[in-house]
């Protein structure tokens, strides 16, 4: 006897639109945001969209750089434009990328209404809840105040940095999976890091019970079996794009600014600093000291806290690594770079900050090449970085390496600490985006928010004008900060 079944039209319908992205719609997003999409990203929202309309989930695995962030607010933004229900969407993300997301949100969704629960900014109650559109949070917070999270039901969770809940067994997965939430994604370059527990761990949250656990103890052919079935199983839930695929779309060299959040014993020790500064300039005003030996004053003043926004350690002695919270977004981006397959130039102008680096890529057992100003023949280390494709990470002096070198081997900059003048910061970029560089350079500058550093990047910012309309030769004349750029800094 032969029959035949007719599958229900709602499962053709998100069985075709996620084979063929031409089925795909467009989500209800405001002009304004659907004007800053790229071709992809547009792609990557509808996609985003098709999966939440349906209450599902799905890991979106674009390459650093692509945009991951504006695709999930554009998510959001349509998640809010058709939810009838008044309920709230929900970010988790690492502690240091609070307030980027809060920046990305000004940006790009202004009319999402978002609050930070985190540190001292917390909501107080269920009621904190009402009349919000999104709730930002970090991992350590939400296990912290699982009670308040857990009964809330949500839009939408989003989880930024999937690293933080490849461990199932790691309470930030745990809090995770606990959430009630109509759909549930995640936002990483590197959805299998290790094994493909990485990727079940992932699917736990996202899709709970979609894949089947594999059996205790399975091994050899068994496993390899399971493995097969369930990536073929996850793939349509994925969607990962490489700036190869997407290269037409994008620009020689992408340039983006991290706000990293200071860690408390950073906050601190910051604010500290600074106070002392500015009663050490007042107290020398008072006493009729020239211009001179203000600016020098304040000079070194600026120094220190420079110093603490990018390492503590390098300011006071028993601060840890841990208290450095641009170190730890440097560990998230490296992550996702190597495992990426990208190969990166850090550069800072302190050496200190380069060798407590160095520390930690030696305890990731990372390889890395190395030069400051007391590197004997800097071209020879270049050439092992250029040479050897094993070696994914390049520590640079700022000044020692931003000139004269050609490092197209690699195709990701990070500039750990902001320079007075932005065309030195350029020279440095410019070491991997030169002639002979066939791949897009992605340049991320870390800026510690709150503090000098957004202060260095206004000052950068009016200067660059300037400096657009000078020869290079000429571009040294502009990094000559005045007392009043000084004095405005300490404020």
């Amino acid at each position: 006897l032969e029959c035949e079944i007719e599958t229900p039209g709602q499962w053709k319908s998100r069985s075709r639109a996620l084979k063929e992205f031409s089925a795909l719609q467009r989500p209800p997003i405001p002009d304004a945001l659907d004007e800053m999409l790229r071709g992809y990203q547009r792609v990557g929202a509808a996609w985003l969209w098709h999966l939440c309309a349906n209450n599902l989930g799905g890991v979106l695995a674009d390459e650093m750089g692509l945009g991951k962030t504006i695709q999930a607010l554009a998510l959001l933004s349509a998640v809010k434009a058709l939810d009838r229900d008044g309920l709230p969407s929900l970010v988790v993300c690492p502690a240091g990328l609070i307030e980027n997301w809060m920046r990305e949100c000004a940006r790009f969704a202004p009319a999402l209404r978002v609050v930070r629960h985190h540190g001292g900014e917390r909501l107080s109650g269920a009621r904190g809840f009402d009349e919000r559109d999104l709730v930002i949070t970090s991992y350590q917070t939400l296990v912290r105040d699982a009670e308040l999270f857990m009964p809330q039901e949500f839009a939408t969770v989003i989880a930024d940095e999937a690293q933080h809940i490849k461990n199932r067994r790691t309470q930030a997965a745990a809090s995770l999976r606990a959430l009630r939430a109509r759909s549930r994604f995640v936002l990483t370059g590197t959805p299998v890091e290790n094994s493909l527990d990485d990727l079940r761990s992932i699917f736990a949250f996202i899709l709970p019970g979609y894949l089947p656990r594999v059996p205790e103890g399975m091994k050899g052919e068994d496993r390899a079996w399971y493995d097969q079935r369930h990536l073929k199983q996850a793939a349509p839930y994925i969607l990962r794009r490489s700036k190869l695929l997407v290269a037409p779309e994008l620009p020689e060299k992408i340039e983006q600014t991290l706000y990293c959040e200071l860690a408390p014993e950073q906050l601190r020790l910051y604010n500290e600093l600074r106070e002392q500064g500015r009663k050490a300039i007042f107290d020398l005003e008072m006493s009729g000291a020239s211009e001179g030996r203000l600016r020098m004053e304040a000079l070194t003043r600026l120094l220190r806290l420079r110093q603490t926004c990018t390492d503590p350690r390098l300011v006071r002695a028993g601060m840890e690594a841990a208290d450095s919270a641009k170190l730890k977004a440097l560990e998230e981006i490296l992550e996702e770079a190597v495992d990426g397959g990208h190969r990166v130039l850090v550069f800072s102008q302190f050496v200190e900050a380069l060798k407590l680096i160095a520390e930690m890529l030696r305890e990731k057992e990372l390889s890395f090449a190395y030069i400051d100003g007391s590197t004997p023949n800097r071209q020879r280390e270049c050439d092992r970085f250029n040479d050897d494709d094993s070696i994914p990470v390049f520590l640079i002096s700022l000044k020692a390496g931003g000139t004269g070198l050609n490092l197209t081997g690699a195709d990701t900059v990070v500039h750990f600490d902001p320079w007075w003048n932005p065309a030195v910061e350029a020279q440095a970029t410019d070491r991997a985006h030169r002639i002979g560089q066939t791949r897009t350079v992605t340049s991320l500058k870390l800026i510690a928010t709150g503090t000098v550093e957004e202060k260095v990047l206004e000052l950068q910012q009016g200067k660059a004008a300037i400096l657009r309309e000078l020869f290079d030769e000429s571009a040294a004349q502009t990094s000559k900060v005045s007392l009043a750029d000084l004095r405005g800094l300490l404020d």
